[in-house]
């Protein structure tokens, strides 16, 4: 079946936007006297969600102020959610390719709903027919409800899209919503964790994707 869209995760995927995730929550911790984490940490922290960043970077021992750090952060990262965030090199050029053969384009991502929209407006302004973002109407990634909203909102089904994204949370939303998965090794989790999960497909440079997604359409 000939591919008409690809929906896409945002962080590690679209954009590299761990420098100001792990900033945000560093200065959350330090806010509450809490020791802070390196940079590195950060890849293993993000993916599932603001709520369990907080969660990871706070340690079992300080859950407790679990709520007050979340709204904190929610006040800080919204601030500096586009201070060093950018698209990966060769993102933009995908996009607009995959644009030009009418490929329909969505995100579907765990960040929090109007951060997704605000840094993919700013970033890839007219390219997406919905960005979809964490809300509570429905649960987060890897359940596949996100996913069929963005699908009926393409009016494509499944199995002529493809889930486009860096971790194993993504393959597993794929997986779950029965759809084709495209693993990217440039994001937070790399090569190992997309195979682990069972990616249909693994790619090192954004502009393979286009290579899999336009291969039987001439």
């Amino acid at each position: 079946l000939m591919k008409k869209g690809c929906l896409f995760d945002l962080d590690g995927t679209l954009v590299d936007s761990l420098t100001d995730l792990a900033l945000s929550t560093n200065r959350v911790l330090e806010l509450h006297h809490l020791p802070t984490h390196e940079l590195s940490c950060y890849n293993q922290f993000v993916g599932n969600g603001v709520k369990k960043l907080m969660e990871r970077a706070l340690g079992s021992e300080h859950l407790d102020i679990l709520d007050e750090c979340l709204a904190d952060f929610h006040k800080i990262y919204e601030e500096h959610c586009l201070d060093h965030t950018l698209p990966y090199p060769g993102i933009v050029d995908l996009l607009e390719t995959l644009k030009a053969h009418d490929i329909a384009l969505a995100v579907v991502t765990n960040k929090p709903h109007h951060l997704a929209i605000k840094i993919v407006e700013h970033l890839f302004p007219d390219t997406f027919v919905t960005i979809l973002g964490q809300q509570d109407l429905y649960p987060i990634k890897p359940h596949p409800q996100i996913v069929h909203i963005a699908l009926m909102t393409l009016k494509k089904g499944r199995q002529e899209c493809y889930f486009i994204g860096d971790s194993n949370v993504d393959i597993d939303t794929g997986y779950q919503a029965d759809m084709e998965t495209i693993g990217v090794t440039w994001g937070f989790r790399g090569r190992k964790e997309l195979e682990d999960a069972g990616a249909d497909f693994v790619v090192d440079e954004p502009f393979e994707i286009g290579e899999i997604v336009l291969n039987d359409r001439s």
